[in-house]
């Protein structure tokens, strides 16, 4: 009789790792949680935008997606779209997911970001907009990680 084997896919191992389309669901999770938290105004939430932005971020290789994963649980999440700026040459790396459900798993994702964000060439602008009522300590962190509060947002729900 053969004795069953326990392999865990490298994907699902323990710590922070580059995303792949075996964390999606979990990205997605941490993703409704973070809307939920601090909702929009009469807005629904789209699991199948969230899906799709996921994806895209694995996808495609210009763009930074990586995970946390404890317990074969994907506990912390950073994305960003790496883009061209709006009005200026070069890019624009704008995170569109920054969660975590496990304290300190967040920092040691977005620490990576912004490393890899820096040593991008054509990156030239990091955005990272951060929700009315979202918990001061983001805030704080991303000052102690080097950005700046740069201008305020205005914004109508409907």
């Amino acid at each position: 009789m053969r004795k069953a084997i326990n392999i865990v896919p490298v994907e699902m191992a323990d710590g922070i790792q580059n995303a792949a389309l075996v964390h999606v669901g979990g990205m997605v999770r941490l993703g409704v949680d973070a809307l939920k938290k601090d909702p929009a105004p009469r807005q629904r939430i789209s699991t199948e935008k969230l899906t799709n932005l996921a994806r895209t971020c694995i996808v495609d290789p210009n763009h930074y997606a990586k995970v946390s994963v404890v317990g074969l649980e994907v506990v912390a999440s950073v994305c960003a779209i790496v883009d061209d700026q709006m009005l200026y040459e070069r890019k624009q790396a704008t995170v569109v997911q920054f969660y975590t459900i496990a304290p300190g798993e967040g920092v040691k994702l977005l620490r990576d970001f912004m490393r890899w964000c820096r040593e991008q060439r054509k990156i030239k602008s990091i955005v990272v907009l951060v929700e009315h009522g979202a918990d001061p300590r983001i805030g704080r962190l991303l000052e102690r990680l080097g950005l700046k509060s740069q201008c305020p947002v205005y914004a109508e729900w409907r």
